[in-house]
């Protein structure tokens, strides 16, 4: 039997191919890679009083939202006031062409005059009258048609009187004035413009009286039940302190007050409508403008917080990673309450000052080291 030249060099060498293998093993167990610790950043667990507030959607109105309307009919000879300004009460602010209603005003009072004159004489006949028919030189007959004539001619003069008193009424809604202190807005009619006294060519402007104005939101009707279920003290705190939120974020420097709840749910929402005053001192508030009114509606004395990112759910079942001093994770089943910003309430399983984990995105399991880094946390809270 013949054998391989190679084989028999193999078999010649037997001792050095399993030390060579031996080695290789070595090699690789010494150089087996230890992972460094995962950064993972950390919170403590702070107590505070912590208020918890519902946000609506909510619009602006001025306390007095009035249309200003024409009272008379013609052309618009005059725009006395600056659109988009304040305006006194008693500013004249539009002059309608009153040719025809001074013309009115004169016609009438001659009528008025004619039928006193007519009046006069009638009282000089009753009166010239009256004693002939007293000593029966003239008959009764007379007496009753100088009385009737008096009287008609009397009630000719009130309605005489009436018409002038109306004929001025109308001459004088030839200039329109304010009614009141507030801010008047585009002007609907320009000079030369023809006006009316009935429908939508009746409106000439709108003022507004923003010295306080009026915010309106809705709440369904769950939130209003659960409104019913506060105590009278909470309701009342609730309705003295509704803040707002304007549209950049930024919260209104005043604080409003609930002046009334809508009679009905409106079936076709099902939302009541709820109305809170707000004072502007500085007129910042403007009709129409869009706003979130901010309700207080409990507040949590001495609560447990962390930020809502340290807390982890699955299903029913929410828990965080506490911190322990050997510097490794903990798992920790926690209670949690309502939400508050970027906090989230823990009425059970941590305590104040604990070291909690933001784990986010990073796989760690319990036990496992981590390299902690400090954070701050709320945002404007002093460094920890």
């Amino acid at each position: 039997m013949r054998f391989n030249a190679t084989y028999l060099r193999f078999l010649q060498k037997p001792t050095l191919y399993f030390v060579t293998i031996g080695l290789v093993m070595g090699c690789t167990k010494k150089e087996e890679i230890i992972l460094p610790p995962v950064k993972v950043n950390v919170v403590k667990a702070i107590q505070k009083d912590v208020p918890i507030f519902e946000e609506y959607v909510a619009q602006v109105f001025g306390e007095s939202d009035v249309d200003i309307r024409a009272r008379v009919e013609g052309w618009v000879t005059s725009v006395n006031f600056k659109e988009g300004s304040f305006v006194k009460k008693g500013d004249l602010l539009y002059i309608i062409d009153d040719i025809q209603y001074k013309n009115r005003v004169d016609q009438v009072r001659s009528q008025l005059t004619a039928t006193q004159t007519e009046m006069v004489r009638a009282e000089g006949e009753l009166s010239r009258v009256k004693p002939l028919a007293d000593m029966n030189a003239l008959s009764k007959q007379d007496l009753d048609n100088a009385k009737a004539k008096y009287e008609a001619s009397l009630a000719q003069v009130r309605a005489a009187e009436a018409s002038l008193e109306n004929a001025k009424v109308e001459y004088g809604y030839t200039r329109v004035y304010a009614p009141f202190d507030g801010l008047v807005g585009i002007s609907n009619f320009r000079v030369g413009d023809y006006v009316t006294r009935s429908g939508t060519t009746s409106v000439l402007t709108t003022i507004s009286s923003i010295g306080a104005v009026r915010v309106r939101f809705q709440i369904s009707e769950r939130e209003y039940l659960r409104l019913t279920q506060m105590t009278t003290g909470e309701l009342e705190t609730a309705k003295k302190n509704i803040q707002l939120i304007m549209a950049d974020g930024s919260l209104y420097s005043e604080t409003g007050e609930v002046d009334f709840a809508d009679r009905e749910v409106d079936p076709k929402t099902g939302t009541l409508t709820i109305e809170a005053r707000f004072p502007n001192p500085k007129g910042i508030l403007r009709p129409g403008l869009f706003v979130k009114s901010r309700v207080l509606i409990k507040t949590f004395p001495g609560a447990i917080m962390v930020p809502q990112r340290a807390v982890m759910q699955l299903q029913h079942i929410s828990r965080v990673f506490v911190v322990t001093d050997s510097s490794t994770v903990k798992a920790v089943p926690v209670e949690t309450g309502p939400k508050s910003g970027d906090g989230w309430i823990i009425t059970k399983g941590i305590n104040a000052g604990d070291r909690i984990a933001i784990i986010g995105s990073a796989s760690l399991t319990p036990d496992a080291k981590i390299e902690a880094v400090e954070q701050k946390w709320p945002e404007n809270s002093p460094n920890q």
